[in-house]
């Protein structure tokens, strides 16, 4: 059975998060003298696991991209997809040995050739190689500090990085002029930054995302049966 939470705002508050007191989890709002939680960095599964069990009377301030329908499994669901996944990975397994041994009695040993490399060909060779490895190198960061787990990937392919802990990142591709990256991180607005030709090293500064002070979180339970074998069936056609 999945379950779905949707999370919305329905009566924006008008205060200032700004001027709020600092606490452990966001900040203490005077007006409604309550915490204010800061959702604004949490990935979907904290939201999700916060949400499963706070269902009522939560103040927060969001970022847009988060005010949305959320989808997961419940624990028999989740045990269920484990043990069906665990008994397919076992069958492909000893598909996959079988084949291999086969295979490794129709392998016949190859024949070796021995190519005589000069000194000014194996130089060439090591200086195309090096001028390949020269990938984009660039740094992220907000108004403040790095960034770390930015997303940077090259747009329409899944060809991509994220930075480290001191927010610095080093394509994987060569890039060429006109190519887009396509920069995004939770809280933060997705940017697009176009490839120029003799590209320097990359300097990006992430702008928070448009948020939404919340006075009262709205959160609403959907639950969706898994369809029998008949729907199944059914579906196909």
């Amino acid at each position: 059975m999945k379950q779905q939470l949707s999370i919305s705002v329905k009566q924006p508050c008008s205060e200032d998060y700004n001027q709020f007191k600092p606490t452990a989890c966001g900040g203490f709002c005077n007006s409604c003298d309550k915490e204010v939680i800061d959702f604004r960095r949490m990935s979907d599964g904290k939201l999700k696991a916060y949400f499963k069990i706070n269902k009522e009377n939560t103040c927060g301030i969001f970022a847009t991209s988060q005010l949305k329908t959320y989808t997961f499994e419940d624990e028999k669901g989740r045990h269920t997809s484990s043990f069906n996944f665990l008994r397919v990975a076992s069958v492909a397994f000893i598909s996959l040995i079988s084949l291999q041994n086969i295979q490794a009695q129709q392998i016949q040993r190859p024949t070796q050739t021995v190519q005589k490399v000069s000194a000014f060909d194996s130089e060439k060779q090591t200086e195309a190689t090096y001028s390949k490895t020269e990938f984009l190198k660039g740094t992220v960061s907000d108004t403040s500090s790095p960034l770390p787990g930015v997303n940077i990937i090259l747009k329409g392919t899944t060809i991509g990085t994220s930075t480290n802990f001191d927010g610095e990142f080093e394509f994987p591709e060569t890039l060429k002029e006109g190519d887009i990256l396509v920069i995004s991180y939770i809280g933060f607005e997705t940017q697009e930054i176009a490839i120029k030709k003799n590209q320097k090293p990359l300097e990006i500064v992430m702008r928070d995302d448009v948020c939404i002070l919340v006075g009262k979180v709205a959160v609403k339970e959907v639950y969706e049966s898994k369809p029998n074998l008949w729907q199944k069936i059914k579906g196909i056609f």
